[in-house]
């Protein structure tokens, strides 16, 4: 009991003195005392575009607003629509990471739909062996096929595609 007491009385002081002077600070808020450092959200957080998102181990990814656009007769599938993304992949772990690895799924109202490949527009995809060394970064295009009109689009992002957790990089009306 007597423990109880003291240690409600420690919370009673601790809580009474966390109070006095907060409204003024010496100290800057962390934000200025750094410079400002451009961070990647957590896993899961979704984005519009733009920001990076932690992909884990190390891996960030930033993807562009979407792009709108018929393919051409040489896009494989074939597709009346596609929309397009540049993503940049970024390595702050401490080994390369190899891109080919990326899993990047996308669905249109839920459904599961293909990414485009069409060249002839710039969106070849992830491609050849190149590895991103720690601390670089790798910058390239993917698309996929959506509907003539209007729909919601998810795209998610795995480092590999054993990787447990997906990550939403995009997820907006396209």
């Amino acid at each position: 009991m007597q423990t109880a007491r003291r240690a409600a009385a420690a919370c009673a002081l601790l809580a009474a003195l966390a109070g006095c002077g907060a409204a003024q600070s010496s100290t800057p808020p962390p934000e200025q005392l750094a410079p400002s450092v451009e961070r990647a959200e957590p896993p899961g957080s979704t984005t519009q575009g733009g920001a990076l998102t932690a992909l884990g181990r190390g891996l960030s990814i930033a993807v562009s607003a979407p792009k709108s656009f018929v393919p051409t007769s040489s896009a494989s599938p074939a597709a009346a629509r596609a929309v397009g993304f540049e993503m940049t992949v970024r390595n702050d772990g401490d080994t390369p990471y190899r891109p080919t690895l990326l899993a990047l799924t996308a669905h249109v109202d839920s459904q599961a739909v293909k990414q485009v490949v069409d060249s002839t527009q710039g969106y070849s995809g992830l491609v050849g062996t190149e590895e991103i060394a720690p601390g670089q970064s790798m910058r390239f295009s993917v698309a996929f096929a959506v509907p003539p009109e209007k729909a919601d689009v998810r795209v998610v992002a795995k480092p590999d595609p054993a990787a447990a957790v997906a990550v939403t990089v995009f997820d907006g009306e396209v």
